[in-house]
């Protein structure tokens, strides 16, 4: 055996180990981040509601402020031995949304006895005044208009919309319009991004014929 040869050969090897580069560490990498941000819209009872000028009746459910909106009422006797001049309903309205917005409002049930004296849906005025602001920076009633007709206060004047006016069906009649959000920051449980809105419901007493009537509401809230 030449020993010699071996020993210039493991020497060429281990010469040319030497040479061969340390498998370098990762010390490097990246993570890649998507995600989008929905239209939504939320539409909430703004606090008690109120009757005022009725004989009998009341406000039987209020819905708490920032509660699903599920408010009954009976405007009592509207006939000629409640001596007030107008029978007045109020519920106040929470609107909070990110994206352009519209709030309708339909009479998704009704029952009236349809007869010449009988109360009618045109006889209940309604109307959508106050439209505010109550989230300071955080809400914005810049972009907001209240449809045409509808902004009268029709427990102190006379009625330019009724029931009558409004759709049957879901999601009804336009009512109010935002053409921008009204929530500009914050969840929608914050108190500091919604804007306000009163429904106001109006009847004056007189001599109907006897009977009795009722009428839903139904308020829906949608974004494009």
């Amino acid at each position: 055996m030449n020993l010699n040869r071996n020993w210039k050969a493991l020497g060429m090897i281990a010469a040319m180990l030497a040479f061969v580069p340390a498998a370098s560490a990762q010390t490097s990498g990246t993570v890649a981040i998507s995600g989008t941000v929905a239209a939504a819209a939320k539409l909430t009872s703004g606090g008690a509601a109120s009757l005022v000028g009725n004989s009998g009746g009341g406000v039987t459910t209020s819905s708490a402020a920032d509660a699903a909106l599920a408010t009954v009422v009976n405007l009592g006797d509207v006939g000629p031995a409640n001596t007030n001049a107008i029978v007045c309903f109020t519920q106040p309205l929470f609107l909070r949304a990110n994206a352009a917005s519209t709030l309708s409002a339909a009479v998704t049930a009704e029952s009236f006895l349809g007869g010449a004296s009988d109360v009618a849906k045109t006889d209940l005025g309604i109307g959508f005044i106050n439209l505010s602001n109550l989230g300071g920076t955080n809400s914005s009633i810049a972009t907001s208009t209240v449809a045409a007709g509808y902004t009268t206060d029709v427990c102190s004047a006379a009625f330019t919309r009724t029931l009558n006016n409004l759709a049957t069906a879901v999601p009804g009649t336009a009512i109010l319009s935002s053409t921008g959000p009204v929530s500009l920051l914050g969840n929608f449980a914050s108190t500091q991004n919604r804007i306000g809105l009163d429904m106001k419901l109006a009847i004056a007493p007189q001599a109907y014929s006897v009977g009795a009537f009722s009428a839903t509401v139904t308020f829906t809230m949608t974004t494009p």
